[in-house]
């Protein structure tokens, strides 16, 4: 096992001077997701060196093999755990990667260059630089403690009975290595890429922490004691509804009842998606496909998803649905007057854009005959012709919810708050 973590150690630490290089910052596609185009040179440099000399090994990494599973044996790795903290400069991120033989983790590493620190493990222990190092046992009242992933507020908030002293690095591998050192007593990590937390989990287990990886649920603790009181307050809710809200492909309505959507569920700790589309011009089906289609391929988008679309997203969204043969637990319309071929008397939407979002029949068949929880919201504001939205109802079956003399707009007639859609959504989840 000397063999893997030395080859580790070494490609690592080359991998360190590419992150010297001058680096550009773009979008992934995924909300609030960057990558720079030196996560894709190190994770290339790192998978060309592993193949060379483990040719027969899969690879599982964050940014060109994002949907290969592990596998007994296999290489994982996060070319720079922490890219906004990179791009920002801040020195709390890292190049890590695991080995895998023989379905047993048996050599990791965490290299954080800025803060010249080379975290490795392998069955003899866990060193920074060079040094054994162990985890550090505190009073839990005392404990130090981090929680990454989604909606961690919550969790930190039901965590200040025990402790408050809880902090957020940004990255996971800074997290676990902090662990393994010993000066933090406790790292979560509430998602499932591997990439982000096998390594430093092996690190942690090898300095002596207790650990524990489940689905939504990877973490890494100073004992057990503590360890099952971070999984009893932070692990994760299985099998429960997310909510994807797609919005107008205009924006500014999305910015206002959207986000106190994700506001309100957010604190109940329900994921609450709001993908970033093109709009006017730009606001193609087949990039608002695009966007859909990374989301459903990585698991958010479900058959437990709650989706709301506004306006034109509707078209869109059903469109795409019966392309892929898509069905979610719930499907909300509000104001989905773009459904049918009308003239839209606004500068800010183009016409070859309405005219490629208007669904064929068969479409709207496909939602009718298999989705069971439907509904249709519309308001005094919204209607230009009620007999488009009685239309709608009937062509799929979907519940009307009419907002009569609505009163939640602000000064530019924007909704800022649907209530009623809180109470669709509450009965949904």
């Amino acid at each position: 096992m000397r063999k893997e973590i030395d080859f580790l150690k070494e490609i690592v630490l080359k991998a360190n001077d590419i992150s010297k290089n001058a680096f550009e910052i773009c979008n992934k596609g995924a909300e609030n997701d960057l990558v720079t185009n030196l996560d894709l040179e190190i994770e290339k440099f790192l998978i060309d060196e592993i193949k060379k000399e483990y040719p027969d090994f899969d690879i599982v990494s964050e940014e060109y093999n994002t949907n290969s599973q592990i596998t007994d044996n296999c290489f994982i790795i996060d070319p720079i755990d922490g890219t906004i903290n990179f791009a920002n400069n801040l020195p709390l991120w890292g190049i890590q990667v695991a080995c895998i033989r023989n379905g047993k983790t048996i050599a990791s590493v965490i290299s954080l260059p800025r803060m010249n620190e080379f975290y490795y493990a392998d069955e003899t222990g866990a060193y920074l630089n060079d040094k054994k190092i162990s985890v550090n046992e505190v009073p839990i009242k005392n404990a130090l403690y981090s929680i990454d992933g989604n909606n961690n507020l919550p969790c930190m908030q039901r965590m200040r009975k025990y402790s408050s002293n809880r902090r957020n690095f940004g990255g996971v591998c800074v997290s676990m290595a902090f662990v393994a050192s010993g000066r933090i007593h406790g790292a979560v990590f509430r998602s499932n890429k591997p990439w982000d937390y096998e390594p430093g989990l092996f690190i942690s287990k090898m300095a002596g922490a207790s650990v524990k990886s489940n689905d939504g649920f990877h973490a890494a603790a100073m004992n057990e004691e503590f360890l099952n009181i971070l999984e009893l307050e932070t692990a994760k809710k299985q099998n429960i509804s997310n909510i994807f809200i797609l919005h107008s492909l205009n924006g500014d309505t999305l910015k206002m009842w959207g986000q106190d959507v994700k506001t309100t569920f957010g604190e109940k700790e329900i994921d609450v998606y709001m993908p970033e589309f093109p709009i006017r011009e730009e606001s193609k089906y087949e990039k608002f496909k695009e966007i859909l289609s990374f989301y459903l391929k990585n698991g958010q988008l479900n058959s437990k998803t709650i989706v709301i679309a506004h306006s034109i997203a509707n078209p869109y969204f059903i469109r795409f649905c019966e392309e892929l043969n898509f069905i979610p637990k719930a499907y909300i319309a509000v104001a989905p007057g773009p459904i049918y071929e009308t003239s839209i008397d606004r500068n800010d939407y183009i016409v070859d854009v309405t005219k490629q979002a208007y669904p064929k029949k068969k479409s709207l068949d496909f939602i009718k005959k298999n989705f069971k929880n439907k509904y249709c919201l519309y308001s005094d504001e919204s209607i230009d012709d009620l007999e488009k939205y009685t239309k709608f109802v009937n062509d799929i079956d979907a519940k009307d919810v009419y907002l009569k003399y609505y009163n939640h707009f602000d000064g530019y007639h924007r909704i800022y708050k649907i209530p009623e859609l809180n109470d669709i959504i509450n009965k949904l989840l």
